[in-house]
């Protein structure tokens, strides 16, 4: 017989017999402890205590934005900027705006989310910044060399070892420049850039699983057909083999994979449309029912949700001149064999929408606009469809953020623990959990006999029906809804959840 769940809360107080500690076994008999071994309890019953306290989210999660120096009509500041998620989804500035390269376009972090990385344009180089403990941007060390020409593209390795930056215009070739990634946060370049086969390299996302790189071609106004390429990656982060390149439509843009692994989508500026693939266990890419889909002019940016669900793509609309009528945010779900069905028309941001994230939680989305200068704030939950935040657009601080100029700091995943009180009545106490950047806001049980207590709180109780060993599992999720599993979606972590989410230890019933 399993164990009954009764949902109850219960008051703190003191416990029966000896509480144990993690990896210890405490046999019971007649309320002392004889051994050490570690937990004892007497029958089933399961009574939760409260749930967790109430979820803020991502308020007080930073968001970056870079701004290049120029956008066709004006040319000014290249910083970083740095802002603070507030209530609401509006976007408070953290200090002032960090120095950066000239022509900066995209930023990414190591999934710790200790370092940042900028690329420059420009100037062929790449910016390192530590991240202080606010969330703030300080230089660490000189910018480094790409060996290539015209930076544009640039994507983290998932465990955080491995840069990967396209040069759109080195010749013959469009090349990748691979950096090896020092704990210090340091940069290595690893050996000369690595030709891609075809010109104009462009964008580049790593796979989920770390084994693959997919590197986009073609700039805007060229209207010939474009290729993705695929490179294996080896252990030690350096490219292997290219697989045959996959066409697609002309001047492939920004690339989004969903969290799982399973699907890609890029977008192209010229023929307006976005192309999604199933990505295969060697890489291989084959294209998904209905794919190329539809798109706004001039599509340019994409960011998929942390749960896979929704693809959103930012038009900045300037084929052949700007018309701000036509730029904006579109919105499509993504159905299990990988289909997009647009959710709705489009969303207006500012004038030319063009660098897009979303924050881990999935709640907000933010939106560079590299005409106007600014940043667009949008709330995505309960329902997808934009809705714009109060205050939305924020200044950005700087001239022309352009493509993929827009960053969330990765959540950093919880870390499970905890004790029990064993007795008749066994008290579970797994408020020694913690999350570095935020709070715990879930606690699921599972306690060994068959019974399971979802979202039963830090402190449940359980008495078992029966004698016998037992694992007592515990699995917990943040107020961001990080727990187990880090979520990657090609350039950079949302969410860095591993599995010290996840703790268990023995149960001993006599």
């Amino acid at each position: 017989m399993t164990g009954r769940t009764q949902r109850r809360s219960v008051a703190d107080g003191p416990g029966r017999g000896h509480r144990a500690t993690l990896g210890c076994v405490v046999v019971v008999r007649h309320g002392f402890a004889a051994v050490c071994l570690s937990v004892v309890v007497g029958t089933g019953l399961v009574v939760p205590t409260a749930a967790a306290d109430e979820s803020n989210g991502s308020v007080g999660r930073t968001v970056y934005v870079t701004t290049s120096g120029r956008n066709f009509t004006e040319t000014g500041p290249h910083n970083v900027s740095v802002y603070t998620v507030g209530q609401g989804g509006a976007l408070d500035p953290l200090g002032d705006p960090v120095a950066t390269g000239a022509g900066a376009r995209g930023i990414v972090f190591t999934p710790n989310g200790k370092y940042a990385f900028v690329v420059a344009l420009e100037e062929n180089t790449v910016y390192p910044y530590a991240v202080a403990s606010d969330g703030g941007l300080v230089r660490n060390g000189q910018p480094v060399e790409t060996g290539g020409d015209t930076p544009v593209g640039i994507a983290m390795a998932p465990d955080g070892r491995t840069l990967y930056v396209a040069n759109l215009l080195s010749e013959p070739f469009g090349t990748v420049t691979v950096f090896a990634v020092h704990p210090n946060g340091t940069l290595a370049r690893r050996g000369n850039p690595v030709p891609t086969g075809f010109p104009e390299a462009r964008n580049v996302a790593v796979s989920p699983d770390g084994r693959f790189l997919f590197v986009s071609h073609g700039v805007p106004g060229d209207v010939d057909p474009d290729v993705i390429v695929t490179f294996v990656i080896r252990p030690d982060g350096t490219l292997g083999a290219a697989r045959p390149p996959v066409p697609i439509g002309a001047a492939g843009g920004g690339i989004g994979i969903t969290p799982n692994g399973v699907f890609l989508y890029v977008v192209c500026l010229e023929t307006d449309d976005v192309h999604g693939f199933r990505i295969g266990y060697d890489g291989s890419l084959t294209p998904v029912p209905g794919s190329p889909f539809p798109a706004p002019r001039t599509p340019e940016g994409v960011a998929v949700t942390p749960d896979g669900g929704h693809l959103y793509v930012a038009s900045v609309a300037t084929r052949p001149v700007h018309t701000p009528e036509e730029d904006g945010v579109w919105t499509f779900s993504i159905d299990d064999k990988g289909t997009l069905h647009r959710v709705q028309s489009r969303v207006e941001a500012g004038v030319g929408p063009v660098g897009i994230s979303t924050t881990p939680d999935g709640k907000w989305l933010y939106v560079s606009n590299f005409f106007s200068n600014n940043v667009s704030g949008f709330a995505i939950e309960p329902t997808p469809v934009p809705r714009e935040v109060a205050g939305s657009p924020f200044p950005a601080n700087g001239i022309g953020p352009a493509f993929d100029s827009v960053a969330v700091l990765p959540n950093q995943g919880p870390t499970a623990s905890f004790t029990a009180i064993p007795g008749r009545t066994t008290r579970f106490d797994a408020t020694g959990s913690r999350d570095r950047d935020g709070k715990i806001a879930r606690y699921d049980w599972d306690f060994g006999d068959g019974t399971t207590l979802r979202d039963g709180g830090p402190k449940p109780e359980h008495v078992y029906d029966r004698p016998g060993v037992f694992v007592v599992k515990l699995v917990v999720t943040d107020d961001e809804g990080c727990s187990v599993r880090q979520v990657f979606t090609g350039r950079t972590a949302l969410c860095n959840g591993s599995s010290a989410a996840r703790a268990s230890k023995s149960v001993v019933v006599s």
